[in-house]
């Protein structure tokens, strides 16, 4: 079950359950899933409570630990350990003993002691404490261990320590060594690696590590708050606020009021003080924001600036230094870039692919023109688009690409140049460059549609496209796409196969169901009283009634519409929860969920299902977010 919501609750559930009827020898394992569940969903100081728990166990009934339980026991050790400056209630005297207690141990079952002063690093670091340097060495002097983090988080740690305290040159010479990845890394190295090198004047550095942090950042298991903290100053810092104020309002509103731990917000706003106050001559500029309530920069500024000090003053007291203090100053001081930095990869020549966090000023030869013609030579043109794109070298590929699509077109393969439109548009967008994608995602579809190409892969580019062509609020041609798939003749003739005949039924009704929630997710993000056009949709802005109903699909049977219907309600709910309708929205993520429980998908039942809680919750309903718990965690 993906984290969220439900899956939270429904540990909860089986601890109780445990607790009253048993088994007790399944009480470690649950308890530990809780600790996860709490440590991914940003309940990081619930997960204290859990985990006290789990250690009294342990201490009373080691025999109900299994070899995997305790391994986990102490793996999530270091996560809670992880949790204690993220809150300021946390006082250094409860951190110390709990420290002394994971030390203690740790010592006394072998596991080696790496994790540990790690742990008492990451506290000395966040609380300001002087010590935070010798703390560092003191880490490093120990050789790795199994308990340890892993090789490409204690780089990533450290780069982003070294680029919070100052320290830009060392913090490169550190992120350029950075090869190794996990569910964190590349991505939180590559965000301090590019305003490092904003901070020592080396913009193009600076540009290309940015551009390969967009293209790693996966959401799924942190939201990032520091990091996107500071992609905001840099894009912003770079000359681009505009920019940098869309990405805020289209990806991440709400961290502005409420990150996964008030340690995260702290440094996602210091990034975002930064970024505006460098551009403080255009204060009159227009957020785009509905919450918090601040239309121009010039009031965002002011909010931000007020939020930051309030929070800064608290970890302060904790720690008794003014380290946040001085960092609030710092962003408060913060300029822009003599020249802008230039995020257009349009006419960019194509450089080789540069791993991990690599060196980005390296530029081997540009890749060879294919030699041959033809399908040869379209075959041979994606070939070396492919190795940039695997690479995640997404610049590179994205104008390898576009001369693969320059070779197919030459060849009158009209299908593969539509694709290569496609895939270059992709790669254009994974690097933050809308304005190039928007473009070439345009060009993409023609070509298709003459091509007389496949619907589904046109209904992927179009699902793709929607958010692009909103956030620039463009969205005639999209929807003029969409329109025209959506009223053609998805019947086919009958066959003598009645399996293939069926398989190409759902294939139709899947592809219809596509169609009609990217339909709706567009016409979501249109401002009120738009016909085309739009500033894209920030979080909490009431999406415009639709014009026109949504065209009705040309092969449109029961069990189709029923498909889309799961979707379309789904979404329905999450646009009104937004808006704060919270009634409509239990009643159309109700019906979502009920839906999605039929058709049996049970990862978007899950998805669906934590936001229904959330809802319930919110409007006191909890009997009937106990009742939604109940159907997850009883199979049915």
């Amino acid at each position: 079950m993906p984290y969220g919501s439900a899956r939270t609750a429904a540990a909860e559930v089986i601890v109780r359950r445990i607790d009253a009827e048993g088994p007790q020898e399944r009480l470690a394992e649950a308890l530990l899933d809780l600790v996860e569940a709490y440590s991914f969903t940003g309940q990081g100081h619930r997960s204290f409570v859990a985990f006290a728990r789990l250690l009294r166990l342990w201490d009373s009934q080691p025999e109900v630990f299994d070899e995997s339980d305790e391994h986990n026991l102490f793996w999530e050790f270091k996560w809670v350990a992880g949790d204690l400056p993220d809150f300021p209630e946390i006082t250094r005297e409860q951190a110390d003993a709990f420290l002394a207690d994971m030390r203690r141990r740790f010592d006394l079952a072998g596991k080696g002691s790496g994790s540990v002063l790690g742990s008492r690093f990451r506290w000395a670091w966040h609380s300001g404490d002087p010590s935070m340097e010798a703390a560092r060495l003191a880490w490093l002097a120990l050789p790795k261990d199994d308990m340890d983090s892993c090789a490409a988080c204690r780089i990533g740690h450290q780069v982003d320590y070294l680029t919070e305290t100052g320290r830009f040159e060392e913090a490169i010479e550190l992120g350029l060594t950075q090869h190794s990845s996990c569910n964190l890394e590349p991505t939180r190295t590559l965000h301090a690696l590019a305003l490092a090198h904003l901070n020592v004047g080396a913009d193009g550095p600076a540009l290309a590590a940015y551009r390969r942090a967009l293209a790693t950042l996966d959401t799924s298991d942190s939201d990032y708050a520091p990091a996107r903290g500071q992609g905001f100053e840099m894009v912003a810092r770079g000359g681009h606020v505009e920019r940098a104020l869309r990405f805020l309002r289209e990806d991440h509103p709400e961290l502005l009021e409420g990150a996964s731990t008030p340690l995260f917000r702290l440094r996602f706003l210091l990034g975002v003080l930064a970024g505006l106050s460098a551009n403080l001559d255009h204060s009159d500029l227009p957020t785009g924001l509905r919450s918090p309530d601040a239309p121009t920069l010039g009031q965002l500024h002011a909010w931000v600036h007020e939020q930051t000090a309030e929070l800064a003053g608290r970890f302060d007291a904790r720690g008794g230094s003014d380290y946040y203090a001085r960092l609030l100053d710092r962003s408060l001081a913060a300029t822009r870039t003599p020249v802008p930095l230039d995020f257009d990869i349009s006419a960019m020549a194509s450089l080789g692919p540069q791993p991990g966090a690599g060196d980005p000023t390296h530029q081997p030869d540009a890749d060879p023109a294919p030699a041959a013609l033809g399908a040869d030579g379209v075959g041979a043109a994606l070939t070396i688009a492919e190795r940039h794109a695997r690479a995640r070298s997404y610049p590179e590929a994205a104008a390898a690409y576009l001369r693969a699509a320059e070779v197919a077109t030459a060849a009158g393969l009209l299908e593969h140049a539509g694709m290569a439109w496609a895939e270059s548009a992709q790669c254009a967008a994974q690097v933050g460059d809308e304005v190039t994608a928007h473009a070439r995602y345009a060009a993409a579809l023609p070509l298709l549609r003459a091509a007389d190409g496949d619907p589904g892969a046109m209904a992927q580019i179009l699902a793709a496209w929607a958010p692009v062509a909103a956030g620039l609020g463009d969205t005639d041609a999209l929807m003029t796409h969409l329109d025209t798939l959506l009223s053609s003749d998805g019947s086919h003739e009958a066959l003598l196969d009645s399996d293939l005949e069926e398989r190409q039924r759902r294939q139709s009704e899947n592809l219809q169901a596509s169609l009609l929630e990217t339909w709706a997710r567009v016409v979501a993000s249109r401002s009120p009283g738009s016909t085309g056009r739009s500033t894209g949709r920030s979080r909490g802005s009431r999406p415009a009634m639709p014009p026109t109903r949504p065209p009705a699909p040309a092969s449109c049977s029961p069990r189709s519409a029923g498909s889309g219907r799961q979707q379309a309600f789904w979404l329905a709910g999450q646009i009104l929860r937004e808006d704060g309708d919270l009634d409509g929205a239990v009643l159309a993520l109700e019906s979502a969920y009920e839906g999605l429980t039929i058709a049996r998908d049970a990862a978007n039942r899950a998805r669906a299902a934590s936001d229904l809680i959330d809802v319930l919750r919110a409007t006191g309903q909890h009997d009937r977010a106990d009742q939604v718990i109940a159907t997850l965690t009883s199979g049915s």
